[in-house]
């Protein structure tokens, strides 16, 4: 009755473990792995003259193609380029030549590479070119207002003054105090003397903390008919004294359980299948050839070879078929060029060679296996360790392989061996390596997961899928290890009794092994940054030493602090925000004491990687730049 109830409460187990992981793991996979820093020309830009390259830099390396920049022009069709290169000295640097000098007019380049790992990254930028008879009109700009962005105000002002260097109309215009409430205001009015300065009487006595303008204007003729599309402009300043903009209520946002839903997505079965069929495979060939070999003269796997290796076959073709999806416009010979094409037939032909050869099989299907860092996950990144975390991965998944694959030759014993006798004999073996491989694993996966995940917090775990698969792939593994406890105390009792127990762990074992598996193929199709949250420093040089903080580190409302450690003759601190290609913010710091600077509002508008600069104006007139990477957890990641 023990025995039953203890069976019965492990397939429950099992099943129960299999619902959570399927209703738990979100559906959204990000569709690229690595973020864009700049573009040249910028985005949304007007130039005088046609540029005579297209640039785009990327924060890790990118695998090109023959499609990977392509120009636009007005009518949508496709302006002639020279060959797409990467630079020599940085292979994250994408150059294309124009073939043609651009024509006045607007322009939209398409960008089309792959990541490190496999996930073809697709954005757009647009950029015009002046005609010659408009190349002297100036974009509208705000020269000066009667509060300056940063400023802390002694008293509440009683108008708000705008200067643009232009003729202006200011056609929205709006104050919010730091609970984000806005403030009344009269229409603007433009000076009847100097049409570039705006007028907004206030109605109301602003109250102490940090207040947000909002301003659109357009610039217009003496006929007063706007020329330009709107522009737009944010700055802040204080009375009395600096706080942080907080909406009343909490500023947290829940979390969005629509998030939650589960789709399997073509690449996830696809890494799923083959993490199966090329393990087990390697694991068997590698079982017979040590262990088996010493116990039997003649050990055959041939069918346990071919299901599996069918298994590997089917994976690798949907791979191959969620590439062409993703880059339909190339060739044929242009695909099957690109290594994540040709890889995956180098291993199919490594597998087919070693079913043939005995001798070699578990060397070629070894090497089957280790080929998968080069092509897919994160460890092929050089941000997170390049060549050693690849190496590292290739441990991983050789040990992975020892287990997995041994776990499935144990449990499918020739039909004519005793169950008792094939125990004894196969049983001490086996667990030392699983022992060992499982040292291995442990080793392997927090050195991965350090390398993948700097820095998070427990809410971007939960909230990420990426998150989500590491804690599940990590109380799963934990099962294991307590079900590997139980299997070694059997080994050690070698006796009938035990026997059958044995087996039914084995058999729950590669149940929960398959999930494990299952969860693997989540973490390499999702993306790690998702799960991250940080603030980087991008440079070793220290001019200045300052401490960073952002909080919240969320999309939404912020405050960035901004302290130096030392007593210093500053001017003044900027702080510029950036999204390639198309969006970039810049505000002065508010001064908040000696060492302290911040900045408050609505800062980080997307989850993703964010260029951030600190500019600091010293007395002496030397401006020093810092730049940081500001990493935003979410899945809906934006340049990424």
């Amino acid at each position: 009755m023990i025995r039953k109830n203890l069976k019965t409460i492990t397939m429950m187990l099992a099943f129960l473990t299999i619902l959570i992981s399927v209703v738990i793991l979100s559906s959204t996979i990000a569709v690229a792995h690595s973020s864009m820093k700049e573009t040249s020309p910028r985005g949304n830009t007007t130039l005088d003259k046609s540029p005579s390259t297209i640039e785009i830099w990327f924060q890790d390396p990118v695998v090109i193609h023959a499609d990977s920049i392509k120009v636009l022009g007005i009518n949508g069709n496709e302006l002639p380029t020279g060959k797409t290169q990467l630079d020599p000295n940085d292979a994250g640097h994408v150059i294309s030549r124009l073939g043609q000098e651009l024509a006045p007019g607007k322009y939209k380049v398409k960008i089309n590479v792959v990541a490190q790992d496999g996930f073809v990254i697709e954005e757009e930028f647009s950029f015009s070119i002046n005609k010659s008879e408009q190349a002297e009109i100036e974009e509208l700009t705000l020269e000066k207002s009667n509060i300056s962005d940063g400023k802390i105000l002694q008293e509440s002002p009683k108008q708000i003054e705008l200067w643009f260097n232009q003729p202006a109309e200011v056609t929205a215009f709006g104050i919010f105090d730091d609970n984000y409430r806005p403030v009344t205001t009269e229409l603007p009015v433009i000076d009847s003397e100097n049409p570039k300065h705006i007028v907004i009487p206030l109605t109301e006595r602003l109250s102490s903390g940090t207040h947000q303008i909002t301003w659109y204007a357009s610039p217009i003729t003496q006929s007063t008919t706007p020329i330009q599309s709107d522009r737009v402009g944010v700055f802040y300043f204080a009375v009395d004294e600096f706080s942080s903009m907080t909406p009343i209520g909490n500023n947290r946002q829940a979390i969005d359980t629509s998030t939650f839903d589960f789709s399997l997505g073509l690449k996830q079965v696809a890494y799923w299948f083959t993490f199966i069929g090329y393990s087990v495979i390697f694991g068997v060939a590698w079982f017979d050839f040590i262990i088996l070999k010493k116990h039997m003269k003649k050990p055959q796997r041939y069918r346990l070879l071919g299901l599996f290796s069918l298994l590997s076959l089917i994976g690798t073709i949907l791979l191959i078929i969620d590439h062409r999806q993703d880059l339909s416009g190339l060739s044929a010979k242009n695909f099957v060029s690109i290594k994540f094409v040709w890889i995956p037939l180098v291993q199919l032909l490594l597998v087919s060679i070693g079913i043939g050869i005995k001798k070699i099989r578990p060397l070629l299907f070894g090497l089957a296996l280790i080929l998968w860092p080069f092509i897919i996950g994160h460890a092929s990144y050089p941000r997170y360790g390049g060549y050693l975390t690849m190496i590292i991965a290739a441990i991983h998944v050789l040990a992975v392989g020892i287990w997995m694959g041994g776990l499935v030759a144990l449990i499918a014993k020739p039909k004519f061996q005793d169950s008792k006798q094939w125990f004894k004999s196969i049983g001490p073996s086996f667990s030392r390596w699983a022992f060992v491989s499982v040292l291995l694993i442990v080793f392997s996966g927090t050195w991965m997961t350090v390398e993948f995940l700097p820095s998070y917090s427990f809410q971007s775990l939960i909230e990420s899928e990426w998150g989500r698969s590491l804690l599940i792939k990590i109380l799963m593994f934990l099962v294991i290890v307590t079900l590997g406890f139980f299997q070694r105390k059997a080994i050690k009792k070698m006796s009938s009794e035990y026997t059958h127990s044995f087996f039914k762990r084995v058999r729950t074992e590669i149940i929960y092994g398959m999930i494990i598996l299952f969860l693997a193929a989540s973490l390499v199709a999702a993306n790690p940054s998702a799960a991250e949250q940080g603030v980087y420093r991008e440079t070793t040089k220290q001019e200045l030493d300052l401490n960073v903080k952002i909080s919240p580190l969320e999309m939404g409302l912020n405050t960035i602090t901004l302290k130096f450690e030392n007593n210093l003759k500053i001017t003044n601190v900027k702080v510029e925000l950036s999204m390639p290609p198309n969006w970039r913010i810049e505000n002065n710091a508010f001064r908040v004491n000696e060492n302290t600077y911040k900045l408050t509002g609505n800062l980080l508008h997307a989850s993703g990687t964010i260029n951030m600069k600190v500019k600091v104006m010293m007395a002496n007139g030397k401006e020093i730049l810092i730049p940081y990477r500001v990493v935003v957890p979410g899945e809906v990641r934006f340049n990424e």
